[in-house]
């Protein structure tokens, strides 16, 4: 049971296909391994391929077989990288005098709340464990924000920046990310901090190690690979804040001045950090692009390597996610596919696949709204059926609260006739991260 080869006059609507034997970049699809589910995606396969390969194990209908867990070792088992030992042993951690802000007593109850309801979803084998890993990464992730920022303000004062918290923090989010990724999108998408610079930061080295780990990286390159987006855009440090507040067209003296921020990034790591070339290397490149149209260099294709590649695409994705002066920020769908758009040009189109691939159609935490009108948040992806997972309303059609914690599975037969529309920024319709964890 598992893999199966399949001619295409064979494929039917609940086949999970794998791999077709024509290139996918040949395939209008943004997904590269799905669930058939139209005849139309049954007729694009027969146009281009002679056969497919199917996953049973994820098929559907008359071909569904009951899918085996995917981790056969237990929560807390060794992760992909050497992170120090778990809460049980060793002495306490240092906690650094720069502290961060504190949520108020109201929300940790909230918070608490919801973890509770997280850990009495029904037959959620993944739902308790995504309570254990937040339980067991949440105040790991919060030392690892005191740490950045501290680093940050050593940049802004022009000091030496001492990295080995910040290294520790990493290794505990790719640990935490082999065991459990949705519980480090969860507290992306529920820190309190609302700084943009900060944040996205801790953005970016969070997907590159998600990434990273996707593609099969380990170790230390996956480490300074997430170092590398924490530490790319320290420079801007140096720039005018009007500047990067601007929301007019910028002058070609300011659009200089602004690319300028990545001299100025590896001039201050040069001074007063003690990195490996990787890092500075992928720093270097983390803005030029697949077709030779980005900065500094000019740099295309192979010529850019495949950290500042991963680099710039995280980068790209995590501002569309944002607000920025000049624009609105993007829903999670709308930012995929807009980078989509992007493909051949500014991106490497396989790799692009690869991030799709790894980040999914509805990541934990994301805000939806259903073709009813209904908003809610997604506390659970279907990973074999991804256009189906399962929701938290918010806000019922008339965008009114939706009282207490009411849920709806999209894989029901009784919800079939239920459809995302589309992804939201996590502020649409007056709603914030708080919101998340409901009154």
């Amino acid at each position: 049971m598992g893999m199966e080869i399949v001619s295409v006059a064979d494929l039917k609507i609940g086949m999970f296909v794998v791999e077709p034997d024509c290139a996918w970049t040949e395939l209008p699809f943004a997904l590269q391994g799905f669930v058939i589910s139209t005849p139309q995606q049954v007729d694009i396969f027969q146009s281009k391929c002679r056969f497919v390969q199917v996953d049973l194990s994820r098929s559907l209908n008359a071909y569904y077989r009951e899918k085996k867990r995917e981790y056969d070792r237990p929560l807390r088992a060794a992760p992909l990288v050497d992170t120090p030992p778990a809460e049980s042993s060793g002495p306490p951690r240092r906690r650094l005098p720069f502290s961060m802000p504190t949520l108020d007593e109201g929300l940790r109850r909230r918070r608490q709340r919801f973890l509770g309801f997280l850990q009495q979803q029904d037959g959620s084998d993944h739902a308790r464990e995504l309570s254990s890993e937040l339980d067991f990464i949440e105040p790991r992730f919060d030392d690892f924000q005191c740490s950045l920022h501290a680093t940050f303000k050593h940049v802004e004062a022009e000091q030496n920046i001492d990295l080995r918290q910040v290294r520790e923090g990493l290794h505990d989010m790719a640990g935490s990310l082999k065991r459990n990724p949705d519980a480090l999108i969860w507290l992306l998408r529920l820190r309190a901090v609302d700084q943009y610079s900060f944040d996205h930061a801790v953005d970016v080295a969070v997907y590159l190690l998600m990434l990273g780990s996707h593609i099969g990286w380990r170790g230390q390159r996956l480490i300074e690979l997430g170092l590398a987006g924490l530490l790319q855009d320290v420079g801007k440090s140096q720039l005018p804040p009007e500047l990067l507040a601007k929301s007019t067209p910028l002058s070609s003296e300011e659009q200089m001045l602004v690319r300028s921020h990545v001299a100025s990034s590896l001039e201050i790591l040069y001074a007063h950090a003690h990195l490996s070339s990787d890092v500075l290397v992928t720093v270097s490149r983390h803005h030029e692009r697949w077709d030779g149209s980005g900065y500094p260099r000019g740099l295309s294709g192979n010529q850019i390597g495949p950290a500042g590649e991963m680099a710039g695409l995280v980068d790209a994705f995590c501002a569309m996610l944002k607000h920025k002066p000049y624009r609105s920020a993007l829903g999670h769908q709308g930012a995929l596919e807009d980078l989509y758009q992007q493909r051949n040009r500014q991106f490497n189109p396989a790799l692009l696949e690869q991030f799709v691939q790894c980040v999914g159609l509805y990541p934990i935490g994301t805000l939806v709204e259903l073709a009813s009108g209904e908003v809610g948040v997604v506390i659970q992806q279907n990973r074999v059926q991804r256009s189906r997972p399962r929701i938290l309303l918010l806000l019922d059609r008339d965008k009114a609260a939706v009282p207490g914690y009411q849920v709806i599975d999209l894989r029901d037969k009784g919800q079939q006739t239920i459809q995302v529309a589309r992804t939201l920024p996590p502020d649409s319709y007056g709603l914030s991260a708080d919101d998340y964890y409901l009154r």
